[in-house]
C-alpha cells in the first residue's frame, strides 16, 4: 500500500488502489482529490487517514468530498456462499487466505485449507455432492482454500481470490440459507 501512495505522490494516479478499486485519485498541484465508492464507513475513514498522512510530503490539502459509502440493500445473515480456490500448494493457499481475510475484512463462517494429506476435511467442509468433484484437484497436487462467507460479502472475497491471488481457479457454490444454531 505504501508503494501505491508513493506512486500517487510521484504523479502516477492511474493505477487503482490496491484494495478499493472504485476509488480514483487526482493530483491538482499540491491538492489530492479522492473520489469513488467504498464499502463501509471504516474503509472511508482508513483511506482518509492514509491520504492525510501524506500532507507535508508534497500535499497541502486532501479533498475527500467525492468519497461515498455504498448503501447496500442486501440483508446479511440470511444466505451464505462457499468459495473454493485451487493453489499450487498449501503454502500458497494459506498465504492467499491471510491476504483475502486481511484485505476484505470479512470474517468467514468457515475457513479451511485442504491438500492431499487432509482430504478428509472435504466431507466436513463441503456439501457431499461437491466434495467428490474437487477431489481431482487434490489428486493432481493442488491445495484448496475453502471459505464459507455471508452471501453479501461473497462477491468482494471472490474478486480478491480471482484477481489478487495466484489461484488457478475459483468456484462459487450456489448460496444456501444459513442454518440457525442448534
Amino acid at each position: 500500500m505504501v508503494a501505491w501512495w508513493a506512486s500517487v505522490l510521484a504523479g502516477d494516479a492511474y493505477d487503482p488502489h490496491p484494495i478499493h478499486r472504485d476509488v480514483k485519485v487526482r493530483l491538482h498541484g499540491s491538492r489530492l482529490r479522492l473520489s469513488g465508492e467504498l464499502e463501509s464507513i471504516e474503509d472511508r475513514d482508513e483511506l482518509v487517514r492514509q491520504a492525510r498522512e501524506r500532507i507535508g510530503h508534497g500535499i497541502d490539502h486532501v479533498d475527500v468530498s467525492g468519497l461515498k459509502v455504498v448503501n447496500r440493500d442486501e440483508k446479511p445473515g440470511i444466505l451464505e456462499q462457499t468459495l473454493i480456490s485451487a493453489f499450487p500448494g498449501r503454502e500458497a493457499a494459506e498465504y492467499a487466505r491471510e491476504f483475502v481475510l486481511k484485505h476484505s475484512r470479512v470474517v468467514p463462517r468457515q475457513s479451511d485449507t485442504v491438500d492431499a494429506g487432509s482430504a478428509e476435511k472435504l466431507h466436513r467442509t463441503l456439501p457431499e455432492d461437491v466434495a467428490w468433484g474437487v477431489g481431482r484437484a487434490l489428486d493432481s497436487g493442488h491445495a484448496l482454500l475453502i471459505l464459507r462467507v455471508d452471501e453479501t460479502e461473497a462477491f468482494k472475497v471472490r474478486e480478491l481470490l480471482d484477481e489478487d491471488t495466484r489461484s488457478e481457479w475459483t468456484v462459487a457454490m450456489p448460496p444456501r440459507r444459513i442454518e440457525a444454531p442448534r
